[in-house]
């Protein structure tokens, strides 16, 4: 069986599409790529989708997934920012086994993490961004190969092509 993907898309049920855009686009400065007016935003999260939805007769699904937004380069100037915009932060900013990390909650109770991922963490997503490019190349060749075979047999040596 051939491994699967990343990511492609991760979806979130909210109460308020306006307080969800204040907070992903304003306080934690997503890019809104596509919005569906009273049903849907769409928000870049890197190389994965964050979609965010209006959930149905205001129930929101029982807690037990997070989401992890991993920072590049200093952490701790992030989560100052962070609660600059009035982010409050369940546990604080700490050393754990995957990296150096902080939880807080969205508006409507999702737990979210950032994250700068520790040097074993790191080569992990090196390496699964290295393959990932590889992967990526590989049906574009075997595409363009297609192609070419895919031609009419007319040689150019040959003064009298199949009719």
């Amino acid at each position: 069986m051939r491994p699967l993907a990343e990511p492609l898309n991760l979806g979130l049920y909210v109460r308020d599409l306006a307080r969800a855009r204040a907070f992903y686009g304003g306080t934690l400065g997503l890019p809104l790529w596509r919005e569906e007016p009273g049903e849907a935003l769409h928000f870049g999260a890197g190389g994965t989708l964050l979609s965010i939805h209006v959930a149905p007769d205001s129930a929101l699904p029982p807690r037990g997934s997070w989401i992890v937004l991993a920072v590049d380069a200093d952490i701790d100037g992030v989560c100052d920012d962070l609660q600059g915009r009035g982010v409050v932060f369940e546990q604080p900013l700490a050393d754990r086994p995957f990296g150096r990390s902080a939880m807080f909650r969205d508006p409507d109770g999702h737990e979210l993490w950032v994250c700068q991922p520790s040097a074993t963490e790191t080569q992990f997503h090196r390496w699964r961004l290295a393959r990932r490019t590889v992967e990526r190349r590989v049906p574009v060749q075997r595409a363009r190969k297609v192609r070419r075979h895919e031609r009419p047999s007319v040689s150019r040596r040959d003064p009298h092509p199949p009719t």
